[in-house]
C-alpha cells in the first residue's frame, strides 16, 4: 500500500514539474532575476509567451510611475545594460529629492549605460505621450537623460533615442520633461529608458511616463 502510494506521488510530482518550472520562470521574469548574461531561455518556446512585456492597447493614463522609495518584488525596470561589463551598479539610495528614496547608478568607466522600463508600449501614429523625472549627476563630463526608444512591427530597433530630455548641469536636482507625438507609421512600439554616460554617480527620482490621448 505504501509502495503504491509512493509511486503515485512520484508520478504526480513528475506531472507537476513542468507547471512548477513555468511558474518559477514567470516569477524570475517578474522579479528581474538574470541567471546568465549570455543566454536567455525566454527566447524559446514556450517561455517567450510568458514574458508579457508589451502593453498592447494602452488607455490614456500613467504607464510608469516610480519614486524608488522601496524595493519591489515585481520590478518596473528590466536588467541594467552597460557598455563595459562590470563597470556599472544600481542601488536604492536615501539621498533622493528632499531626502526621499531614489535610484543611484554608479559608473566607474567612461562608457554608457541604460536602464529600461520592462515593458514596450504598442503605439499608433498620432499617439501623444509625456515623460518627466528628476536627475542629479555627480562628476565631470557626465550625460544623463530620459529617453524613448522606437521599434518597428517586428520589434527591430528604429532609433534607440527617438526622444530624449537631458539634464543640463551637475551637482543639483534637475527637472527634465518632454511631451511628444508618434509621427511615423513605421513606429509600432516604444520603450521608456534612463540613459547615462561618463564616470560618476547618477540619481533619478519621481519618474513618470504617461499616455495623454
Amino acid at each position: 500500500m505504501n509502495l503504491k502510494f509512493s509511486f503515485k506521488n512520484k508520478y504526480l510530482l513528475l506531472a507537476l514539474l513542468p507547471i512548477i518550472f513555468l511558474l518559477v520562470y514567470w516569477l524570475k521574469f517578474q522579479t528581474d532575476i538574470n541567471f546568465f548574461d549570455s543566454f536567455s531561455i525566454g527566447s524559446y518556446f514556450p517561455f517567450k509567451y510568458l514574458k508579457n512585456d508589451v502593453i498592447e492597447s494602452p488607455e490614456p493614463g500613467v504607464l510608469l510611475s516610480e519614486d524608488f522609495n522601496k524595493k519591489r518584488l515585481f520590478k518596473k525596470f528590466s536588467v541594467l545594460w552597460m557598455r563595459e561589463k562590470g563597470t556599472v551598479i544600481k542601488e536604492l539610495s536615501k539621498d533622493g529629492f528632499k531626502d526621499s528614496g531614489c535610484l543611484l547608478i554608479k559608473n566607474i568607466s567612461s562608457g554608457s549605460w541604460t536602464y529600461s522600463h520592462n515593458k514596450k508600449v504598442k503605439v499608433n501614429k498620432g499617439d501623444l505621450f509625456y515623460m518627466k523625472g528628476l536627475i542629479k549627476m555627480t562628476g565631470d563630463k557626465l550625460s544623463a537623460y530620459l529617453s524613448v526608444a522606437a521599434f518597428d512591427k517586428n520589434s527591430d530597433v528604429i532609433d534607440w533615442n527617438l526622444i530624449r530630455s537631458r539634464a543640463d548641469r551637475t551637482g543639483e536636482w534637475i527637472k527634465v520633461e518632454k511631451q511628444f507625438v508618434i509621427s511615423d507609421d513605421i513606429i509600432r512600439y516604444i520603450r521608456f529608458r534612463l540613459v547615462g554616460e561618463g564616470n560618476g554617480e547618477y540619481r533619478f527620482d519621481n519618474i513618470i511616463f504617461r499616455k495623454l490621448n
